[in-house]
C-alpha cells in the first residue's frame, strides 16, 4: 500500500473509532463512521468505497437512528413509562453524560444511564406522585437505553467490517 493509502487508512480507522465510541453516547456515531468513508475516498482521490457500498453504509446508519429512538421508547413505554418521563431520561442522558465527561470514555457513559434512571425517576415521581410507578417508570427508560444503544453499536460494528473488507 501507497503512503496516501496508509494515510487513508488511519484517518479511516480514526474516524470508525471515534464513531464507535460516540455511538454509546447516544450521538450519531454511525454517521461518523459513514463521513470517515467518504473521507477515506476524498484522500484517496477516488471512489475506492463504491456509491452502492456508501449508499448501503447510509441505510445502516439511518435504520440505527430509527432504530435508537423506536427501542428507547418501546422498552420503556412496556414499563409504563409516560411520554414526560421518556423526555426526562433523554434530558437526564444528556445531563448525565456531559457530567460524567471530565472522567474520558466511561465517566460520560456512566453519567449517561445515571442521567436517563434519573431523569424518567424524577418526573414520573412530579407527575405521578407515586414512588412505585416512578422507579417503575425509570427501569423501563434505563433498559431501553441500553437496549437501544447495544443494537446501534452492533451496526457501527457491522459497518466498520463492511467499510475494511471492502479497504483490504
Amino acid at each position: 500500500m501507497d503512503p496516501l493509502g496508509i494515510f487513508a487508512a488511519v484517518v479511516l480507522a480514526l474516524f470508525c473509532l471515534a464513531g464507535l465510541l460516540l455511538t454509546p453516547l447516544g450521538l450519531p456515531g454511525t454517521f461518523v463512521i459513514l463521513a470517515g468513508a467518504l473521507v477515506y475516498n476524498l484522500i484517496q482521490w477516488s471512489m475506492a468505497l463504491n456509491l452502492a457500498l456508501l449508499l448501503v453504509l447510509l441505510g445502516i446508519a439511518l435504520i440505527g437512528e430509527v432504530l435508537e429512538y423506536v427501542l428507547s421508547v418501546k422498552l420503556a413505554s412496556r414499563r409504563g413509562t409516560s411520554t414526560p418521563a421518556i423526555w426526562g431520561a433523554v434530558i437526564g442522558g444528556i445531563v448525565g453524560a456531559i457530567i460524567g465527561a471530565p472522567v474520558p470514555v466511561i465517566g460520560s457513559l456512566i453519567g449517561l444511564f445515571i442521567g436517563v434512571f434519573l431523569g424518567a425517576f424524577i418526573i414520573e415521581l412530579l407527575s405521578q406522585k407515586n414512588l412505585s410507578k416512578a422507579l417503575n417508570s425509570a427501569i423501563g427508560a434505563f433498559y431501553g437505553r441500553v437496549g437501544a444503544i447495544l443494537v446501534k453499536s452492533l451496526l457501527g460494528v457491522v459497518m466498520i467490517i463492511t467499510v475494511f473488507a471492502a479497504v483490504f
